[in-house]
């Protein structure tokens, strides 16, 4: 679109409302329109703040990408009336936030740009995600206090139980089991359970 140099500093990075689950394609148009409309240096970037964690589905350890802020993108760009625009109209996008009026005669929206602060904390957020080691990495079941499973490993296997706790630090969760016809709450590791 121009030959103008910009310099680093001229861009701003922008919160978006985007349509929660459409983070990704919502980002994918929005870099192709800009494209398109020969807006590529203008609209430079798209982040989703996002991190992998293991989670326990049915006794296996899956990855799933998780986003940080579900239904919102960070947009990388210099701020004028045709990108505004493009943004704005991208198909799944609700608009800007922290958006203004700039006075009462002007219907002229112009939206805020994060702080420099802001954007420091959510990289580093991003960084500090990239370097953890498996002691610390973040698992997660998608099981809740009061649903029947199984147990599939270690002495018990086969019983089934109500899950009484889960303790994600640790990895385990407690499950009632009947044994001997008490019921008896056993602390087990994730992956020793699965739904029944």
């Amino acid at each position: 679109m121009s030959d103008i140099n910009f310099d680093e500093k001229d861009y701003k990075w922008y919160i978006v409302h985007t349509q929660s689950g459409y983070e990704n394609k919502v980002s994918e148009r929005m870099l192709k329109r800009a494209s398109e409309a020969g807006m590529s240096d203008l609209i430079v970037d798209v982040f989703l703040p996002s991190e992998t964690v293991k989670i326990i589905k049915n006794g296996k350890k899956v990855n799933k990408e998780e986003f940080s802020y579900p239904g919102y993108i960070l947009v990388k760009m210099i701020m004028n009336d045709a990108t505004y625009s493009i943004v704005r109209r991208t198909q799944g996008v609700a608009g800007f936030i922290g958006s203004h009026a700039t006075t009462k005669e002007e219907s002229r929206i112009v939206p805020t740009p994060l702080s420099d602060t802001d954007i420091s904390r959510i990289f580093e957020d991003k960084d500090r995600e990239g370097k953890d080691d498996i002691s610390s990495e973040l698992m997660r079941m998608e099981y809740d206090i009061g649903e029947k499973v199984q147990i599939i490993d270690g002495p018990f296997n086969g019983l089934s139980g109500v899950i009484e706790n889960i303790n994600p630090d640790k990895g385990k969760v407690t499950v009632k089991i009947e044994i001997f016809g008490r019921s008896t709450p056993t602390e087990l590791d994730f992956l020793k359970v699965k739904k029944l």
